[in-house]
C-alpha cells in the first residue's frame, strides 16, 4: 500500500484524531483529575515507545550509523516529550507548549503528509509511526483540552513564548554544529522548510548565506518566527474563547 495525498487514507489519516478525542473522551470524562492525568502520561508515554521503535529501525537501515533523524528534536518528535512531561509534572507552561505550537505544527504535518509519499509501502515501522505519532500528538493535546487539564493564562503564555525562542535558536546553533561532523538535520525547519508546506515560500524569499560551515537565512527566520508567534498567538485566543464559551454555559445550565 502506498499513500497518496488527499486519497482514502489521507482522509482517513486527517479524521483520525477526532475519531480518537471522541472515543477517549467518552471513556475519561467522569474520572477524577489524577486519573486523567495518569491517562495522558501512559498515552504519551506510548507515543515515545512508538518514537523509539522508529528510530531503531532507521539505526538498522541505515548499517548502524548515527543520523540527524535519531534526535527527537523536531517539532513533533519534541512533542511526545512535551506531553509526556506536562502529564508527569501537570506544568501549565508544558501544556501550552504542546497546545500553542506542537498541535497546530502536527495538524500541518497530517494535513500536508508529503513526505509519506516517499515510502515504498506503508506497512514499515517508520510509515506507520508517523500515522499514529502524529494522531497521538493532536489527539491527545485536545482531549487535555476537552478534560479541563489545560490551563493558560498570560503568564504562561508568555513563559511558553520564551521557551520557544530558547528552544528555536538552539536548533539554528545544533543544526549548524552537526554539520560539521557530516550529520545532516534540520530541527525546527530552521535551515530549510518541509517540502510542499508554505515555509517554501518564506524560503524562496530569503537567500542562504554562509559563514564557513555556518549557514543562515535571515528572512526565512524572521517570516517563520514571526509566523510561529502569530499561530502561538492565534491558539492561545482559540483557547480563551473555548475557556469563555465552556464557563458560559456552566453559568446558564447553574442558572437555570
Amino acid at each position: 500500500m502506498k499513500f497518496e495525498m488527499w486519497g482514502l487514507l489521507h482522509i482517513i489519516f486527517i479524521i483520525s484524531p477526532v475519531i480518537f478525542v471522541i472515543v477517549l473522551y467518552l471513556l475519561t470524562k467522569d474520572k477524577n483529575k489524577e486519573t486523567l492525568y495518569k491517562v495522558g502520561f501512559y498515552i504519551s508515554l506510548l507515543a515515545v515507545v512508538l518514537l523509539i521503535a522508529r528510530n531503531i529501525e532507521i539505526f538498522i537501515v541505515d548499517n548502524y550509523k548515527f543520523s540527524g533523524e535519531l534526535l527527537p528534536l523536531q517539532i513533533c518528535h519534541f512533542a511526545n516529550f512535551v506531553l509526556l512531561y506536562a502529564f508527569w509534572k501537570k506544568d501549565q507552561a508544558f501544556f501550552a507548549l504542546a497546545f500553542c505550537l506542537n498541535l497546530p505544527a502536527a495538524l500541518l504535518s497530517i494535513i500536508y503528509a508529503n513526505s509519506l509519499t516517499n515510502y515504498t509501502t506503508m506497512f514499515s515501522i517508520r510509515a506507520q509511526v508517523y500515522l499514529w505519532g502524529h494522531m497521538l500528538i493532536v489527539g491527545i493535546t485536545v482531549w487535555a483540552l476537552l478534560v479541563d487539564l489545560i490551563k493558560i493564562d498570560k503568564k504562561t503564555l508568555i513563559k511558553t513564548l520564551k521557551l520557544m525562542v530558547i528552544l528555536y535558536i538552539g536548533a539554528i546553533f545544533v543544526n549548524n554544529l552537526l554539520s560539521l561532523i557530516n550529520i545532516n538535520s534540520n530541527y525546527f525547519y530552521t535551515l530549510r522548510p518541509e517540502n510542499g508546506t508554505p515555509l517554501e515560500i518564506f524560503f524562496n524569499l530569503g537567500k542562504t548565506y554562509s559563514f564557513g560551515f555556518f549557514e543562515i537565512n535571515f528572512i526565512y527566520l524572521i517570516l517563520t518566527s514571526l509566523l510561529g508567534v502569530f499561530v502561538v498567538i492565534v491558539f492561545y485566543l482559540l483557547y480563551f474563547s473555548f475557556y469563555r464559551l465552556k464557563n458560559s454555559k456552566k453559568v446558564k445550565l447553574q442558572l437555570t
